[in-house]
Formats: structure tokens, C-alpha cells, sequence
């Protein structure tokens, strides 16, 4: 049923996708009101199941804490926890800070200003109290700012507004790919990883399917001295993005490696290694898979991805 409210949203008028959202967002409180008798999840358990997993390098992390139980501490000791476990003093931790939490046509239409001082994250908890951490550094970008806190905080928000699209070269979500860096998933989902669009910006013309719409949305952003930075920005088709299904990559990423998963609490763990992850969804491609389904490429277009998966293996 999921799938198909997917698929139907977007064709509704606004109005309507608008109080769907809100219906939605109604049922979600009602469920959080329900997980109060729930797997009861200490500080400790965390330090464990991370202790787990491998961090050698920039992490991007997205999480949902309501989905993995009853936290016992208070989320700024887990937001902690991560800023610690990564070493923000040897390597840089990430965080999405979308300003929406609607669909990126919706926030595009509303023209809002986007202030990187003081816009909106409405990417949850953790990512909010990271940003408020001394020295964390947000990129100009009026749909998909990310937060850096640590040594190289400033390389990757640097020039993101630069880019022609969202996952350019000068995104952090690019950048975090050729340093080999790590995405971690914490009580979500792969339809929750940003960097799925990594690889489409690479291959723009060259995809098997329209990932952007033709227009291009204006957007006036401020940066952080105050100044005025106009940016221009493609905005997805929510045609496609309605049949977008990362899970299908799933196999894909298990084959390959790149993705290592563990249980934890109500949900589950997963670090994905950001280069190996690209690397994939373009094979994925020459196999005829994509997370939209079964695709069909031409010479031209597979001649384009053989020669960014080189490219990118360079980097």
C-alpha cells in the first residue's frame, strides 16, 4: 500500500498531497504514543553494536532514533556517542539537513529564502543538535545542505552552491564518495541514503531515465557573512521519484560488499562504504537494474556509465 500511495501522491493537487501528508504525519504521533512499552535501549547498547562496525574514515549519517526503541538517555548523549565514535578530532562526521520534509518540488514552488545561518533542518533530532555543535559548518544549497562537524568540516560544504545540480562534484555527498568515506544508517532504511544520487549527477544526459525536470528553480540563498548568492537547481521528477525503491539495490550491495548490516533494538545498523556504493548502482545499470526497476540502455549510454566507473576508480 505504501508503494502505491507513492506512486498516486504526486498526481494529486497540492491541496490534497498537503492534507495526505498531515493524515500521515498524524498516524506516525499515534504510533510514537503506542512505543512507550517498547525495547528499552541504553547508551551501552549503542557503544556495543557500533563497536561493531568499522570507522576509519568520514561518516555521513543518517538516523532515526524512534525507529530502533525507548532510548533511556537523553538523545544528546546518543548524539554524542556518534560525534565520539567517529573521532570528530581525526575524521569528519556529516549529517543531512534538508530544510523540507515535503517533496522537493513542493519546497521549490514555495520560493523560500534559504539563510544557511538559521533555514529549517528537517532532517530529525540528531542532525539538529549536530549542527548546533561549535565549529559544525552547513553548505549553501536551497534543497540538500549537509552539516559537517570536524577536520575537514569546510572542504565539504565549500562551494555546493557552485554545482548545476544538487550531487555535483562540489557536493559533500560527491566528495564523501571519492575519499572513500562511509554512509551510516542508523534505524533506517536504504530509501533513507542521499547518495543514491550520486551516481545520476555523474552519468546527467547519460541516465536511462529523466531524474530532473526541465525547469530550472532560482533560488536566493544567504550564505554566512550575510551576503546574497543567487543559485540555480533542477528539482526531481516526482514521476520517477514515486517509483524509487533503494531497497532494490539491497542484493546488489550485499554481493558486492559494500554494505555490512547488524539488528539492533526495533530496527538495524548499516555502514555503507560511499565509494563501493556508486561503484554498484552503476553496475547495476549494465546489468539492466536500477531502483526504479528493470531499465534497458543504449551503446551510447552504456559506453557513458563503462566510463564513469572508471573514472570514479581512479579518483
Amino acid at each position: 500500500m505504501k508503494q502505491i500511495a507513492k506512486r498516486i501522491l504526486p498526481l494529486l493537487p497540492p491541496v490534497l498531497q498537503t492534507l495526505l501528508r498531515k493524515e500521515a504525519e498524524r498516524r506516525r504521533q499515534i504510533e510514537k504514543q503506542a512505543r512507550k512499552e517498547r525495547v528499552s535501549i541504553t547508551r551501552g547498547d549503542v557503544e556495543q553494536a557500533l563497536a561493531q562496525l568499522r570507522f576509519d574514515s568520514d561518516v555521513i549519517l543518517h538516523s532515526s532514533i524512534s525507529n530502533i526503541g525507548k532510548f533511556e538517555q537523553p538523545v544528546q548523549e546518543i548524539a554524542a556517542l556518534f560525534a565520539q565514535t567517529v573521532d570528530i578530532s581525526r575524521h569528519t562526521l556529516l549529517v543531512p539537513a534538508l530544510p523540507f520534509n515535503s517533496s522537493m518540488r513542493e519546497h521549490l514552488d514555495k520560493a523560500e529564502v534559504f539563510d544557511v545561518r538559521s533555514a529549517r533542518n528537517a532532517m530529525g533530532a540528531i542532525p539538529n543538535i549536530l549542527m548546533a555543535y561549535p565549529g559544525a559548518k552547513r553548505s549553501i544549497h536551497p534543497t540538500h545542505s549537509v552539516v559537517a562537524l570536524g577536520p575537514e568540516a569546510g572542504f565539504y560544504v565549500d562551494s555546493h552552491e557552485a554545482d548545476a545540480t544538487p550531487f555535483g562534484p562540489n557536493s559533500p555527498f560527491f566528495k564523501l564518495t571519492k575519499r572513500r568515506g562511509k554512509i551510516l544508517m542508523f534505524g533506517v532504511g536504504l530509501n533513507s541514503v542521499t547518495n543514491f544520487h550520486v551516481y545520476e549527477d555523474l552519468l546527467g544526459p547519460a541516465l536511462p531515465f529523466e531524474v530532473y525536470l526541465d525547469r530550472k528553480y532560482v533560488t536566493k540563498c544567504v550564505g554566512r557573512d550575510g551576503a546574497e548568492i543567487i543559485v540555480e537547481s533542477p528539482c526531481h521528477n516526482p514521476q520517477l521519484s514515486s517509483r524509487r525503491e533503494c531497497e532494490r539495490a539491497r542484493s546488489h550491495l550485499q554481493s558486492s560488499g559494500a554494505i555490512s548490516t547488524i539488528p539492533f533494538g526495533e530496527s538495524e545498523i548499516s555502514l555503507i562504504d560511499a565509494h563501493l556504493f556508486t561503484v554498484t548502482l552503476l553496475e547495476m545499470l549494465l546489468a539492466g537494474q536500477s531502483i526504479y526497476g528493470e531499465i534497458t540502455i543504449s551503446p551510447e549510454q552504456r559506453h557513458a556509465v563503462q566510463n564513469a566507473l572508471r573514472d570514479i576508480s581512479c579518483a
